[in-house]
């Protein structure tokens, strides 16, 4: 098992015994680890999905812990970092289909959390055209 899997299911097994700031350092650490492996390795699809989890449960953390800001900044992080490698050119046309596909499954839980906690209307206004851009650009394959 990877020192990174390892990080996420102690953070996992802390956060279900509610202790929530170890739980909180566990997944930071796990991100750490996932960064310089995927650095590395920037087409593996596995690390890709495991550091978006990483800040998911980090944003279901600070969601229980009352601070719904610091929650919507988690869950903003990895979608910002996938359209900004769908968009840049010097990136390979398979890394700008991973990130395209993976846009999709960084947004939705966006949209659902500013359902909950009800967003600036420039900020929903910007998740919609997200959304529609999203749909929009999803790779079709044949």
């Amino acid at each position: 098992m990877e020192v990174w899997q390892l990080l996420l299911l102690k953070g996992n097994d802390s956060f279900n015994k509610l202790d929530l700031p170890l739980a909180e350092e566990y997944y930071h650490q796990a991100i750490e680890c996932l960064e310089q492996q995927w650095c590395a390795d920037i087409k593996d699809s596995n690390l890709l999905m495991a550091w978006i989890s990483a800040f998911h449960n980090l944003a279901v953390l600070y969601e229980q812990q009352g601070q719904p800001k610091m929650a919507f900044q988690y869950l903003q992080i990895p979608h910002q970092r996938m359209y900004e490698l769908s968009q840049k050119p010097q990136y390979s046309d398979d890394l700008k289909f991973i990130a395209l596909r993976t846009l999709k499954l960084t947004l939705i839980p966006l949209l659902a959390f500013s359902k909950k906690y009800p967003a600036c209307d420039g900020c929903l206004s910007s998740l919609k055209k997200m959304e529609m851009a999203v749909n929009a650009n999803q790779p079709v394959i044949h």
